[in-house]
This record gives structure tokens, sequence and C-alpha cells, in this order.
């Protein structure tokens, strides 16, 4: 018994076992890649309103909430290779649920061109009065396999339940050499998504005589 004992961990650690182990432990060190989180940022783009007139301080505008379609409701950066086939990159994901990042970069660049000390962000308590509500549809938001990325959104503005304000906004823009450039170019959309919603609320506001 111990004969064989001694016979069956000289088998174990025969040469070939032991290189063939260290070969998997060395392959699977090198495919491992660390992940990179990113967060969108329109303030660059945007900047601060210069020309137009800030709007009443106690105005109570509410943003969301913002609705995204299944496909990009998940972490992982989505991108097209080619019609109709979509990647998701395991190692490029976002800082934050998507939907989240939109509505806080949005609420952050509306708030500080407008002039109102903050924007209510989606959920809000139940009795919270709203004199308007920006809601959005994200129907598009990734990049390309034409090596552009792209941005499709329908958004609303209501108030006290009716709609006064429904456009469709689209913007495509080059994707860049990497997924932080991709990143900025798709800051740059909501930036431009926000300047959109912007112009619209000024025209309500003073439409109403507020």
């Amino acid at each position: 018994m111990k004969l064989f004992m001694v016979n069956k961990r000289i088998d174990c650690l025969t040469p070939n076992r032991f290189l063939l182990l260290a070969a998997l432990l060395l392959n699977g060190c090198a495919s491992h890649t660390p992940m990179a989180f990113y967060m969108l940022d329109a303030e660059a783009e945007a900047g601060q309103a210069e020309s137009a007139s800030a709007l009443p301080q106690n105005l109570a505008v509410g943003l969301g909430p913002v609705h995204l379609p299944e496909y990009l409701n998940r972490p992982q950066i989505v991108v097209e290779i080619s019609e109709n086939q979509y990647r998701l990159d395991e190692h490029n994901r976002w800082a934050e649920r998507l939907d989240e990042n939109i509505a806080r970069t949005l609420s952050r660049q509306l708030a500080a061109r407008l002039g109102l000390a903050y924007i209510i962000r989606y959920p809000w308590p139940y009795r919270q009065p709203m004199d308007y509500q920006i809601g959005m549809d994200i129907l598009l938001f990734h990049q390309g396999a034409d090596g552009y990325s792209h941005l499709q959104t329908q958004w609303q503005i209501r108030r006290q339940e009716q709609n006064l304000l429904s456009r469709q906004f689209t913007c495509s823009l080059p994707a860049g050499d990497n997924v932080n450039d991709r990143v900025k170019v798709q800051s740059v959309c909501v930036a431009r998504l926000g300047l959109e919603i912007e112009n619209g609320l000024r025209e309500l506001v003073l439409k109403a005589g507020n």
C-alpha cells in the first residue's frame, strides 16, 4: 500500500502534467482584462446659458421617468457589429444604471442653463406639485456598425397630465477610435438633447407667462 501511494504521487507530478497545468494558469491570467467604467458628461458641450434669461427660481420642473429599451437596460456598453447584430462589451461598462446616468446628466445641465436651483428627478414624492414634467423614451443609444454613435429619443413636456409638447430628437456623430472617445461623443449627443429640451421648456414658460 505504501509503495502504491508513492508511485501515485510521482505520477501526479510528472513534468508533462505540471507543464500543462502551468500553461492553463498562465493563459487564464493573460486573458483577464480589467473592466473600465464610464459616465456621461454633458457640461463640457452645453456650458452655461449666456444670453437667455433665467426662469423663475420657484418653478418646479421634474425630469423623468427615462425609459430605456431592454437592449440598453444592462451595465455593458452596447455595440452594433452588423445589421441586426449587437455585442455587449463585457470589459467596458456604465458606472451606474444608464437611465439614471442620462437623467442625472440632463438634470444638472438644465438646472445650470435655466437658472434653477435644481431639477427634481423621478421618482419624486407623490404630493410634490410640478409646474412642468419632462419625460422621455430612449429609442437608440449605441455605437453603430457605420462608425457613428446614435441617439434617438422621443421626449415630452407635460403640465398637470396635459401633454404640451412632444418631439423626436436624433443625433449621429462619428464614434471615435476608442471607448473613451465614443462615450465623449455620446455625451455630446445627450448635451444636444438637453439644449433642445431647454428651448422647448423656455417657449412654454414664456407662453404661459410664468
